[in-house]
């Protein structure tokens, strides 16, 4: 059993939290193809999610996540005004890299990365921040940096810097980690 599954097999989650956190974990072991994007646009995309948060697509799918929540036409509940919505905005991003994106080297990524983030600034900072927020919230991720704060079955009292409740602590250790 990995990381992740001795903690949500274990008595320190509500049922609740058990289901959210085992449904995040099943639905990035399951393929599927995109719904949204073309298969040219999420394959540019799936590339461009790997550069900004480096990860591994096949247990930890960003891009997917982000076109089935535009293929669900669910949102964050704001957007810049000057932006047009989120699924027209990210489309517009993937078309200002280079046709060959996926095939350049690091150094030439980053530079067109670069000169996305200038281009478009704040659609590239809006889908920056879905892709982190999608990142950290998968557990393997959030045990990877040590945080168990979803180990909600037990109240909370320690709640100063670099304090652990004991829950916590039994948390890490159930997930074969130190704290």
């Amino acid at each position: 059993m990995n990381d992740p599954d001795r903690l949500i097999a274990g008595q320190l989650l509500t049922g609740a939290t058990r289901e959210v956190l085992a449904a995040r974990v099943a639905r990035a072991l399951q393929p599927s193809a995109p719904t949204h994007f073309s298969a040219q646009q999420f394959a540019l995309l799936e590339e461009l999610s790997r550069v900004l948060v480096p990860h591994d697509p096949a247990t930890l799918p960003l891009a997917r996540s982000v076109d089935a929540r535009l293929t669900h036409g669910d949102t964050d509940g704001w957007r810049y005004d000057e932006l047009p919505p989120d699924a027209e905005a990210y489309s517009m991003l993937l078309l200002a890299l280079p046709a060959d994106f996926q095939a350049m080297q690091h150094g030439a990524q980053a530079a067109s990365v670069t000169q996305l983030q200038r281009q478009h600034p704040r659609i590239f900072e809006d889908l920056l921040a879905e892709l982190t927020e999608s990142y950290y919230a998968h557990p393997v991720n959030q045990l990877g940096i040590g945080y168990v704060g979803f180990a909600d079955a037990r109240g909370w009292s320690q709640t100063g810097l670099n304090q652990l409740d004991p829950h916590e602590q039994e948390a890490l250790e159930q997930a074969g980690r130190q704290p």
